[in-house]
């Protein structure tokens, strides 16, 4: 299946009225397509691993992941900065047996693929090899969890790398301002502190062991696989490990404590001097949890405000009609404890004012409240077509399985979702656009030259992009 609305880019220069669909999209019906959730497989393994499985034989290739539930949230006193270091580190460590290159060159004779990464929930251990070199790639994988190879000359190394990359950070508008923008709604957390070189440059390899090793022994943990597997041949990968032990320390964001940040920021415009031609604005608030009642109707509403693409009034009303941006829409981010909205448009600085004044006046209550029938039913009709790609590939349709699980989303989730979409009315979007999208509820922050403190009514915090 191809996604129809695709073919709708290379036709954007049409005169598109904000409160009217342009004539060659009106009259297209799009009908919510009628297809079948794949069934998973869920079992407890005796170590007390959950296996989660997609049977696929029609490739002989092999597709895993190891969820350990050891995140960034759990770092403790840590500093954030061990997180990307022992990741980017132990891709290229290997192990003892296969120390260093020697562990992704082997794998790579083989076709098969290695990699790690640590988000804020839990860190993922990914593999992908063909059926027939099963014997020789499993024996080499499972070495890196006997005896993974940290030392200092690769500690070093990717300190050299990181703070490359840490110096080049602020290169891209976009970037800078989103992660000010984070910096300022998760303050005071885990998820709202940057990585500095300062901070790098004290990690040591026995910090990187020790996390290393907390987080091999931690016991919560769900194993994905897909393809043409025999979970037989992973028997090895579920060891037997002691019971997991209570962390007090462990971080929980709520919708609460990142409301009050909001608060603290007040009204005025967070600018962040860069001298570029293309100004990046952004305003960010916050959403309720991913298993709240109001996140189908929601993800309607701003699929029509800002989400949909050259069918969203952002894109229409600020690109298209006016040509004042390149760019322009909005985004949310559901987690288990809360939820975030992302405003954002690209335009010139002599356009910044007005961008913002437009972007502003695109959520509030009076343009929801005249919202009609027929822009509620393409964007439910849209959200539910789109759903289907969830499950273009098992690997994703297992990650989705297991995200549902993970935010405590209700059974039958998955299955339900066109269901809930369906059933929602113009009275849910107004009642939650009133609640959410808000203007005095957000967080503006722009990146461009100083030059633009002066263009706007309400106070500037000029701010440096290390500030």
């Amino acid at each position: 299946m191809k996604r129809i609305y695709i073919f709708l880019i290379g036709i954007s220069f049409f005169n598109l009225s904000a409160r009217e669909m342009g004539e060659f999209v009106r009259d297209l019906q799009f009908k919510p397509l009628e297809f079948e959730v794949p069934e998973i497989k869920s079992i407890k393994q005796p170590s007390g691993v959950e296996v989660f499985s997609l049977k696929n034989a029609e490739f002989p290739i092999v597709y895993a992941d190891i969820y350990v539930y050891h995140g960034r949230k759990n770092l403790g006193k840590r500093s954030v900065e061990i997180t990307k270091l022992l990741e980017d580190s132990w891709e290229l460590s290997g192990s003892k047996t296969f120390p260093k290159e020697k562990f992704l060159e082997t794998l790579e004779f083989y076709g098969a693929s290695f990699s790690v990464s640590i988000d804020y929930e839990k860190t993922i251990f990914s593999f992908a090899y063909l059926k027939a070199t099963e014997k020789e790639v499993i024996p080499i994988i499972q070495s890196f969890f006997d005896s993974p190879n940290l030392d200092d000359t690769l500690v070093a190394t990717t300190k050299g790398k990181l703070t490359e990359e840490l110096k080049r950070r602020n290169d891209n508008p976009t970037a800078l301002g989103t992660r000010k923008a984070k910096e300022s709604l998760f303050r005071g957390t885990i998820a709202g502190t940057s990585m500095q070189i300062s901070s790098l440059e004290t990690v040591r390899l026995v910090d990187l062991i020790e996390f290393q090793t907390e987080i091999l022994k931690e016991p919560k943990r769900r194993f994905l696989v897909t393809g043409d597997y025999d979970l037989k041949s992973f028997d090895s990968f579920f060891p037997n490990l002691s019971p997991s032990v209570e962390n007090k320390n462990v971080e929980v964001i709520t919708p609460v404590a990142l409301s009050e940040n909001v608060k603290k920021e007040g009204k005025n415009i967070r600018l962040i001097e860069k001298d570029v031609s293309q100004t990046f604005i952004s305003m960010m608030g916050v959403l309720p949890e991913h298993n709240h009642p109001d996140f189908y109707a929601i993800q309607v509403l701003n699929y029509i405000i800002g989400a949909g693409g050259f069918n969203s009034y952002y894109m229409r009303e600020i690109r298209n009609n006016r040509g004042l941006a390149y760019s322009a829409g909005s985004n949310t981010d559901f987690q288990e404890s809360y939820g975030t909205i992302q405003f954002f448009a690209m335009t010139k600085k002599e356009s910044a004012k007005e961008v913002l004044s437009l972007m502003r006046e695109l959520i509030q209550p009076k343009l929801i409240d005249s919202l009609t029938e027929e822009e509620l039913v393409r964007a439910k009709n849209a959200i539910i077509n789109q759903f289907v790609f969830q499950f273009e590939d098992d690997k994703r349709t297992l990650a989705s399985e297991v995200r549902r699980r993970d935010h405590k989303m209700p059974e039958g989730y998955l299955q339900n979702f066109r269901k809930e979409i369906d059933r929602l009315t113009l009275a849910d979007l107004k009642r939650v656009g009133k609640l959410y999208f808000r203007s005095d509820k957000l967080i503006v922050t722009i990146v461009g030259p100083k030059v633009l403190e002066s263009s706007f009514q309400e106070a500037v915090k000029v701010i440096n992009p290390e500030d």
